[in-house]
């Protein structure tokens, strides 16, 4: 079994963006940029896993089958799909509950019509690890290896038992894409589902979950008029940017008038008021600038 490091790191282009993460294998002989940079940062945790399966998952870009940056998901949907061998996901990097609440763990497997299709395929058939991940964890000082950081134990069996449940509903969401049956409808009522789940694990059964699944579906009704704008090219990169950050501040206020403090603070792991953005204009801009029609069919 290879080892995997979970990286991530503050961006300096504004403060409210969400952390940066990326993967490397343990003895840092292969790393997966993940829509962004791969070096640097502090360690969030470490897995042991098929190096090969993840980079099966990978190929071809090291983006992991997310297609469309800020449509399918970010760095982190990424990253946890990479991840997927080790069992283990970014979760403690700043702004990652949010990403997973508006992306859910591993993307969103399709939008805009049956454009910028994401499904997940987990490569099972693939097991062992890549030569460059062969050796085993070197790199690190003894002081460094003890400074490893646990962000949430994903080894609690109650988180392994919410990741199993969402992917096995990605895994029907695969059968879906690939039959072409997965349709606007099915984006919005999956990407609600998953919230549904996430908010069930950190909350119980809250008082809150009918309006919080309302505000879910109304934030992702919005996402779809977005994006749909975007590719009708009546928005620009910057404008898609601008009003898909606009639309995560307000589901996160919308989420807070709804919760305790204690509550948002558990379903976000953030303070009331630490509001992050996700999407990265210098990430956009790079991606669909040098994109053609056809690559997101």
């Amino acid at each position: 079994m290879g080892q995997f490091i979970v990286w991530h790191y503050r961006t300096t282009i504004f403060a409210q963006l969400a952390d940066h993460t990326y993967v490397t294998c343990g003895n840092l002989g292969k790393s997966w940029n993940c829509w962004g940079g791969d070096s640097g940062g502090t360690v969030l945790r470490e897995g042991t896993g098929s190096t090969a399966q993840a980079d099966a998952i990978a190929t071809p870009d090291e983006r992991a089958g997310i297609t469309c940056y800020l449509i399918n998901g970010v760095c982190h949907q990424a990253a946890n799909r990479i991840l997927y061998p080790a069992g283990i996901t970014v979760r403690g990097a700043r702004g990652y509950a949010l990403s997973e609440a508006l992306f859910g763990p591993y993307g969103r497997p399709r939008a805009l019509f049956g454009l910028c299709k994401a499904p997940f395929y987990k490569h099972d058939d693939v097991s062992g690890d890549i030569p460059e991940c062969a050796s085993q964890l070197s790199s690190f000082s003894s002081l460094e290896k003890k400074t490893l950081k646990v962000a949430g134990n994903d080894q609690d069996e109650s988180y392994q038992k919410y990741l199993k449940i969402v992917g096995e509903k990605y895994d029907q969401a695969v059968t879906e894409v690939q039959t072409k049956t997965f349709a606007r409808e099915d984006t919005r009522g999956f990407q609600v589902q998953l919230f549904d789940l996430m908010t069930e694990f950190k909350l119980g059964d809250s008082g809150a979950r009918k309006n919080l699944l309302e505000i879910r579906e109304t934030t992702e009704n919005r996402r779809l008029e977005i994006e749909t704008n975007f590719e009708n090219r009546g928005l620009s990169v910057e404008r898609f940017v601008q009003e898909s950050n606009k639309l995560d501040e307000k589901f996160q206020e919308n989420i807070a008038n709804s919760l305790s403090d204690g509550e948002y603070q558990k379903l976000f792991e953030l303070e009331r008021g630490d509001v992050i953005v996700l999407g990265d204009l210098e990430i956009a801009r790079k991606y669909y600038s040098n994109m053609s029609p056809d690559e997101t069919s």
